[in-house]
């Protein structure tokens, strides 16, 4: 960083992570394989690959491990899942829990949706490291953190009741220390049902607590409370789990985390990750991470959530848009700002990024029109190398436009519609006809998007600010009859006066068209433009409305507009 430009929200992290002077650098995040993930947890998995890549650039030994939980219970499951499977393996691992698709050669539930998430890595251009807590939990050096819990038992009770009591009411207050009386920090997999816990009919979860640590013999006995088992198991026989706020802290005194994002639910002054700093010191012997809380990222004004099957996912993502996009999406906003993810409001956030690679690319220096450093940004957001210089790009106005027009013009017309709009004479060079194509069928997935949007919403003012800000048309194949007969002679008049220009005319900019239409209406016509234009978009669009006149008939096929406007 230099004086020129403002440090990043980022840069604070890194400032605090360099204070600790620890080699190498360790970044975490996890996530629980409970169902599809949706694409909100790519805000904590993106701060910590920006951040990776920062400390690889300085020369910094660094790691950064996602710990997928696939050994937390299902204690419930999404609504796309069958009924009977349901009851079937409610309060098992979900590593103990088989895929439930019967067509998928997946070995588990965690793998099937812990690598429907991965897989979407390389694409972002995420570099992790990824640990699967069902092996973790059987490994000696995790059944040691085992051990420790559980002859500390009293110190991590004392420590969660501190955090805890202030939070309730009398009547609570008085049942969590009841219960506490007989809490262990450690749950058991019933050898006989595979459950970890079980569900009751008023939708109580009781865990398969462990009853007794018998330290001489290195077992714990306990009492499954969905089959009713009990017996004696070791403890390191791989089917202990740590109570959650243990297991946290127990990770990171495993691997020394430097460094973990967690949601805001987690991070309140005196919450769960609070709390597990201090056992991790008193327990553990371990100073814990620097915590970098994080607001929730949205799907509009809809809270995501894995297990009830509300997602969005970073694969779906994908194929509506560049994920360059989404990382700036994320490192433009501070962590403690929520971010609403609008489908609709892509062009925008395209619009910022293009404004972000006009920048880095710049000698100019930055006005300061933005808050957030852009030449900071633009590195961390990129895929695979940074460029050394602008690479060629197809606007997304240019992509919205093109994409809408398929019915009237060949693909090949198109891709020569957006060489000439880029004006790269080595266009080919930088996206072929291929690409080309990826790139208008993911803009066409996402208008499908947005007109499932418009039509699924039933506030009449939000529709039209939908469609003000999306210009969202189609290009009917044949004007229509009605449309033509409530033309009058004026209109008709100067459409074909615009007609005629087209045809003497050989190459025409937008600005130009736009000027001509201007001048036919108040000129030759002696009407206010606005007739004319809504004449214009009637015959092309049959609507009275659509996008920037002059920009988008000349993105249509001249000769196709000729004949158009023979009427």
């Amino acid at each position: 960083m230099t004086e020129e430009y403002p440090v990043h929200w980022l840069e604070e992290i890194v400032e605090k992570i360099l204070e600790r002077n620890e080699t190498p650098i360790t970044l975490a995040t996890g996530k629980t394989p409970s169902g599809y993930i949706h694409l909100g947890i790519l805000r904590e998995i993106i701060i910590c690959d920006s951040l990776r890549r920062i400390f690889k650039s300085k020369g910094y030994k660094v790691r950064f491990f996602l710990f997928l939980d696939s050994f937390d219970a299902a204690k419930r499951f999404p609504p796309y899942i069958d009924k009977s499977f349901q009851e079937k393996h409610l309060g098992k691992p979900f590593s103990f829990i088989p895929c439930p698709f019967k067509d998928c050669n997946c070995k588990s539930w965690a793998y099937h949706f812990g690598n429907d998430l991965t897989s979407s890595f390389r694409n972002f251009g995420i570099k992790t490291q990824i640990i699967w807590t069902h092996e973790l939990y059987n490994t000696k050096e995790m059944q040691e953190k085992i051990k420790m819990a559980l002859e500390n038992t009293a110190k991590i009770k004392k420590i969660i009741g501190k955090y805890i009591l202030p939070t309730l009411d009398d009547v609570k207050k008085q049942y969590f220390t009841e219960m506490q009386k007989t809490w262990m920090p450690v749950m058991v997999i019933c050898e006989n049902c595979d459950k970890i816990q079980h569900r009751t009919k008023d939708g109580t979860i009781i865990p398969n607590r462990v009853t007794e640590y018998i330290k001489d013999e290195q077992q714990v006995s306990y009492k499954c409370n969905a089959c009713g088992t009990t017996g004696k198991i070791s403890i390191y026989s791989g089917r202990l789990k740590l109570n959650w706020r243990v297991d946290w802290p127990a990770k990171w005194s495993l691997y020394n985390t430097t460094c973990e994002p967690a949601g805001k639910d987690h991070s309140v002054k005196g919450g769960a990750y609070d709390t597990g700093l201090e056992l991790c010191k008193e327990v553990y012997e371990y100073i814990g991470p620097v915590k970098v809380p994080y607001e929730w990222l949205r799907l509009g004004d809809r809270d995501m959530k894995t297990s009830k099957g509300i997602v969005f996912t970073p694969k779906k993502y994908l194929e509506i848009a560049k994920p360059e996009v989404f990382r700036t999406l994320i490192l433009r906003t501070n962590p403690i700002k929520h971010i609403a993810f609008r489908i609709e409001e892509l062009p925008q956030y395209y619009d910022y990024y293009e404004k972000m690679e006009d920048t880095y690319f710049s000698q100019t220096k930055e006005s300061g029109d933005y808050p957030e450093n852009l030449k900071y940004i633009y590195p961390l957001t990129q895929i695979d190398e940074i460029p050394r210089k602008k690479t060629v790009q197809i606007s997304f106005k240019s992509l919205t436009f093109l994409t809408q027009i398929q019915n009237i013009l060949s693909i090949e017309k198109l891709y020569q519609k957006a060489k000439n709009a880029t004006q790269y004479e080595d266009f080919e060079n930088f996206i072929t006809i291929e690409q080309f194509e990826e790139l208008i069928n993911q803009t066409s997935k996402w208008i499908n998007e947005v007109k499932d949007i418009i039509e699924s919403e039933k506030n009449e003012k939000i529709k039209k600010e939908i469609l003000r800000k999306v210009n969202i048309f189609t290009i009917p194949e044949k004007v229509d009859g009605k449309i033509l007969n409530d033309l009058n002679n004026t209109q008709k008049k100067g459409i074909f006066l615009l007609r005629e220009y087209l045809n003497e005319n050989e190459l025409i900019d937008p600005e130009s068209l736009q000027n001509k239409i201007f001048t036919i209406a108040k000129e030759k016509l002696k009407i206010p433009p606005r007739k004319l234009f809504g004449a214009i978009y009637q015959v092309i669009l049959g609507k009275n409305y659509g996008p920037r006149l002059g920009s988008f008939l000349t993105l249509l096929d001249k000769s196709w507009l000729i004949n158009r406007f023979n009427i």
